[in-house]
């Protein structure tokens, strides 16, 4: 059976295996990036290298919303192509998605490059984590072409249902970081220096890897050729994208004010929740990942309007990533010292990270309702619900829910202003995918 036949013909569970357990992987991949430097950092026993770390993810959360603003959007524009039969467009998609992906990312290293202090100001370093945090920023920069079009090419490369070939490149990337990590960190004794050498090597890799996917599938192309700027392509691509990625972008945002928050309360705090957080991250990306990976069944389905199978998607996808999202969280909560013991054996932060593990699952079946909400509405086009629900989790509700359960209940309304975020986000977004889904 053909790609494009599955999408219109498989049946639901078939589908959530083929489709969403690749982006699972990828998802797993992504988090696996970010856990392997901080672990090999924990080996170390400093925990200012840590929190050194953890306060530049913002800055990577950044690289993640535009590789989101164009891949998703591009990977969403070409199966909406596809399920209308406008092969032509796929392949200026896809064009677009690679040659804009490497421009954002050489803008953003010189962008970061130029205002590297005052960056630092704004992600809450202090005279102990600043020259940490703006070590690591200097070699992620460098790499930040390829991490950001890697990470849009890997969406594009799902949009005919083919996620294997994403799988493979990622985790070919990521196992090159775990190798490179002990090597750099451990043994050479570069530290933070080291782990940002790694990751930008595993992006390297999986981008030169999609490169050569995507080149070789008969509906897209590389070729700058066609590539363009006409707004039918790129203003389509990036309408499609934004709600996605202004939801990750926000995210980065908010950590930077949490983070703000955090440290008034000690490193070891921000350290705590950097790896706690961890387990709450895991958690969100799974459930994305099923989520997402149903992105291209979605958006080929409302191309061809198909009513029927779009409620079979729907009703599938979600009862698979609520029933995840729970069991993961009660796996996570009996392990809780285990986990945070693997990072970093430090007393004061296991009890710190046990508080805050409890905090960072307390909502976790709520996520997987909210995230099937918001994937829905960005895979059938509807930019506008969905960038009210990016705005309602990320910045509407978590900016006023965080200082105000910070200043009513101190670092305990910190832990938990998360979990009291989702549950009003997922009513919300409810609320429009109802409304959304009598326009069907």
């Amino acid at each position: 059976m053909t790609n494009e036949k599955a999408l219109r013909e498989q049946s639901v569970g078939k589908l959530l295996v083929s489709l969403s357990l690749p982006v699972i992987l990828i998802m797993v991949v992504q988090v696996l990036y970010n856990m392997a430097d901080v672990f090999f950092l924990g080996r170390s026993g400093d925990p200012l290298q840590v929190a050194g770390v953890s306060l530049a993810m913002p800055v990577f959360a950044v690289f993640s919303a535009f590789n989101t603003l164009i891949g998703f959007g591009g990977s969403t524009a070409a199966s909406l192509a596809l399920g209308s039969g406008e092969k032509q467009k796929v392949k200026q998609f896809s064009a677009f998605v690679l040659y804009a992906g490497l421009g954002l990312g050489v803008l953003m290293g010189i962008a970061v490059m130029l205002f590297l202090q005052p960056l630092l100001r704004l992600l809450g370093t202090d005279t102990q984590t600043a020259a940490y945090t703006g070590s690591y920023l200097k070699i992620m920069v460098a790499g930040a072409p390829f991490a950001v079009a890697g990470g849009a090419m890997s969406n594009v490369v799902r949009a005919d249902g083919d996620g294997k070939s994403a799988v493979i490149s990622h985790m070919s990337g990521t196992v090159l970081n775990i190798i490179l990590d002990p090597i750099f960190i451990s043994l050479l004794g570069w530290g933070v220096v080291g782990a940002g050498l790694a990751t930008l090597l595993g992006n390297l890799l999986s981008f030169i890897l999609l490169f050569a996917v995507i080149r070789n599938k008969d509906n897209f192309s590389v070729s700058a050729r066609d590539f363009t700027l006409r707004p039918k392509i790129s203003l389509h691509v990036l309408s499609l994208g934004f709600p996605m990625a202004a939801s990750t972008l926000l995210s980065s945002f908010s950590s930077v004010f949490a983070n703000r928050l955090l440290v008034r309360y000690g490193n070891e705090a921000v350290a705590a929740q950097s790896i706690a957080g961890k387990a709450g991250m895991l958690i969100a990306m799974i459930v994305m990942g099923i989520c997402m990976g149903m992105q291209p069944a979605i958006s080929y389905t409302c191309g061809r309007r198909d009513r029927r199978r779009m409620r079979s998607i729907l009703l599938g996808t979600g009862t698979a990533s609520v029933a995840t999202a729970t069991v993961l969280a009660v796996v996570f909560f009996l392990g809780r010292d285990a986990f945070v013991r693997a990072f970093l054996n430090n007393g004061e932060i296991l009890a710190l990270g046990r508080r805050m593990i409890l905090g960072g699952l307390a909502a976790a079946p709520f996520v997987g309702v909210y995230q099937l909400c918001s994937v829905y509405l960005q895979s059938t086009g509807r930019v506008a619900y969905a960038t009210v629900t990016a705005l309602m989790q990320k910045a509407l509700v978590y900016v006023p829910v965080l200082y105000g359960m910070n200043a009513a209940f101190g670092l305990t309304g910190l832990i938990f202003s998360a979990a009291v975020t989702d549950v009003v986000s997922m009513l919300a977004a409810v609320a429009l995918c109802m409304k959304s889904a009598k326009q069907f």
